[in-house]
């Protein structure tokens, strides 16, 4: 599958397509194209091709295709559709994002093999701590959230990821000023010199992940990283026992645009702290753009917890994450409104006390 890319005809920065008005803009110097124009402008345009040319399999690779296909069961969630990867001893399960009971629908093909696994390390006592940690000082959380009731429901799953080692290209332009001000008798001189900064190159990234789940929030996801790909272990089906994993249902064409958005900014950063010594320094055109992607299929270990809260008849779903690996860890909070009103009633009480006491106090 082929990406095609536009760029700005009058910077040659990426074009994007705005849904509010059916039209194209570019975020640089805010030109704006219509569908009509751009298939004038790039009448064949082509560009890079996602995915690189794989070599043939070999036996060995093949086999162990097939011994996951045949050791792995799968399991789908009735309610929100998750995917869940288990060995072929596992009888029942439940979903982690919603925690209902999912049901056996059959075996994995062997696409859905990933090639390597970084095994978890935090134990299920060190991610209720975490949880627990993460909730202390919070006043406004439902009573039954910091019990340990549904704390039995954290659980460790294997998250699939895209892994992207990738090559940024291109080159940025800036318009940088240097301002210095001075006093000379009774007048205040300011002077300010103009320099258009040029930085071209490449560089090259190893390792860009993004979660390949659409259950799964990559906002909470990006909270937990990094991944310390120097413990990864090839993939076997025993790390599966005892756990449980989500097959992926986001292709590497999806996360494209947000790895390459991940890449060029870290390559626009990494090229800007080069242009030193000027009071402002902004980018005028950005040509960085990517290529040359490989692709790996990781599974990475996190632990989960699911919490269903019911306010006023209305069901929300809260998610908090814990990296199996590194112990990071991020999530959202239920907020009890009533107690919220409470305290801020007592705070209004006790602010018309206080300003009772000040203005009248002196009176009676």
């Amino acid at each position: 599958m082929e990406v095609i890319q536009y760029k700005c005809p009058n910077c040659s920065a990426n074009l994007e397509f705005k849904a509010e008005t059916q039209d194209f803009r570019c975020a640089y110097c805010d030109s704006v194209f219509s569908s009509e124009q751009l298939a004038e402008i790039y009448p064949q345009k082509e560009e890079h091709v996602l995915d690189q040319i794989e070599p043939p399999k070999t036996e060995e690779e093949l086999a162990l295709e097939r011994e996951f296909g045949e050791c792995s069961a799968l399991y789908n969630c009735p309610s929100c559709g998750a995917a869940v990867i288990t060995d072929d001893h596992t009888s029942a399960t439940h979903c982690t994002y919603c925690l209902s009971p999912v049901i056996l629908t059959g075996r994995l093909s062997g696409e859905y093999k990933p090639s390597k696994l970084i095994p978890f390390k935090v134990t299920k006592e060190k991610a209720v701590g975490k949880f627990k940690e993460y909730c202390k000082g919070r006043w406004f959380l439902p009573k039954d959230f910091r019990s340990g009731a549904h704390l039995h429901e954290m659980n460790a799953i294997y998250v699939p990821y895209w892994i992207s080692d990738c090559t940024a290209c291109g080159s940025i332009t800036a318009n940088c000023k240097r301002v210095r001000s001075w006093v000379a008798g009774e007048f205040k001189f300011t002077e300010t010199k103009e320099f258009i900064a040029v930085r071209d190159g490449s560089m090259n990234f190893s390792g860009i992940p993004h979660d390949a789940s659409t259950r799964a929030n990559e906002v909470l996801m990006e909270c937990i990283e990094p991944f310390n790909y120097d413990e990864t272990t090839d993939f076997k089906m025993s790390y599966l026992s005892g756990y449980i994993a989500e097959k992926y249902d986001v292709t590497k064409e999806q996360v494209y645009p947000r790895v390459q958005k991940r890449a060029v900014r870290s390559a626009t950063d990494t090229m800007l702290a080069t242009i030193k010594g000027y009071s402002t320094v902004n980018i005028t055109s950005n040509t960085l753009d990517i290529g040359q992607n490989k692709w790996s299929h990781y599974l990475m270990p996190v632990w989960f917890l699911t919490y269903k809260h019911n306010y006023k008849g209305k069901e929300t779903f809260y998610h908090f994450a814990v990296n199996g690996q590194t112990g990071k860890f991020m999530g959202d909070l239920p907020i009890i409104w009533s107690k919220v009103a409470l305290v801020a009633g007592i705070a209004s009480i006790g602010a018309t006390t206080i300003l009772g006491t000040i203005f009248f106090g002196g009176i009676l």
